[in-house]
């Protein structure tokens, strides 16, 4: 998709309210990346306490992920890919604009 510009007219038509794009994280990574980021805060300790800051952690990571992290990492991927694209097409545009042959200019006549 990074190769055609496919994914402008994608949001050409998602500007125009033809379509709506959606972008995912798969259930399996979400649950792998919330686990790791619960892990990383989680207290080792046995205690009651511990215990129920760790539930408040787990909470937070959840809270953070879902109204935080997510939203922001699909805004970025969005536009990296719109960049990406953009980046592309440009590159093809150039090496068009090179590759054309001049335009003949008709010598003046005296």
């Amino acid at each position: 998709m990074l190769e055609t510009p496919q994914f402008l007219n994608i949001l050409a038509a998602e500007h125009e309210h033809l379509v709506m794009v959606s972008i995912t994280l798969h259930p399996d990574a979400y649950a792998r990346f919330e686990r790791k980021l619960g892990e990383a805060f989680e207290s080792s300790s046995y205690s009651e306490t511990a215990k129920a800051w760790n539930e408040e952690r787990s909470r937070v990571v959840q809270e953070t992920l879902e109204g935080h992290l997510v939203p922001v990492g699909v805004k970025w991927i969005r536009e990296w890919l719109r960049d990406e694209v953009e980046d592309w097409l440009s590159k093809r545009c150039a090496i068009e604009l090179r590759n054309a042959s001049p335009p003949k200019r008709s010598s003046p006549t005296i």
